[in-house]
């Protein structure tokens, strides 16, 4: 048997091998055998080198740029962009592109999908920041520092 993660590893084995290796890296992946050891950077070094909550510049260009991202897509990036640290709403985001609650949870989805099959991408890095906001019942975004240097990069923004 074969499986070909998203980052590009390619694993073989027999199903009880596959099994103990994937119940291996839930417990000895990078992030967590850094966050037992404590040796993972805190939340405020997202440019640190062992950092994998976020993204790296890179991989965010690559994901950007290795397949056409849509009009609505660009217009949810120069948003969240011009925040800059500032939070915004998925709900301002959704009237700023004319999408409902259902369509916007596609892109994002489309995003996440898009990320996730980049070559280089590390499990769990997530390419917004994002928290629950429960004045508005929604999520708020914004773009971690790797994820704005990337869409500068790209071009997206002027």
């Amino acid at each position: 048997m074969r499986i070909v993660r998203p980052d590009g590893t390619v694993v073989e084995g027999s199903p009880q091998e596959l099994a103990q290796y994937e119940g291996f890296l839930s417990f000895n992946s990078p992030k967590t055998a850094a966050m037992r050891t404590g040796s993972l950077a805190s939340q405020n070094d997202v440019g640190d080198v062992y950092d994998f909550r976020f993204v790296s510049s890179d991989v965010a260009f690559r994901a950007l740029t290795r397949i056409k991202l849509s009009e609505k897509q660009i217009l949810v990036l120069i948003k969240m962009h011009e925040a800059g640290t500032n939070w915004i709403t998925g709900t301002a985001l959704q009237q700023a592109i004319g999408y409902s609650a259902s369509q916007f949870a596609g892109l994002m989805g489309a995003f996440g999908r898009r990320v996730i099959y980049t070559p280089g991408y590390v499990l769990d890095s997530a390419f917004f920041e994002q928290e629950w906001n429960e004045v508005g019942s929604c999520y708020s975004y914004r773009l971690p520092p790797s994820v704005r240097e990337a869409v500068e990069r790209a071009r997206i923004v002027g």
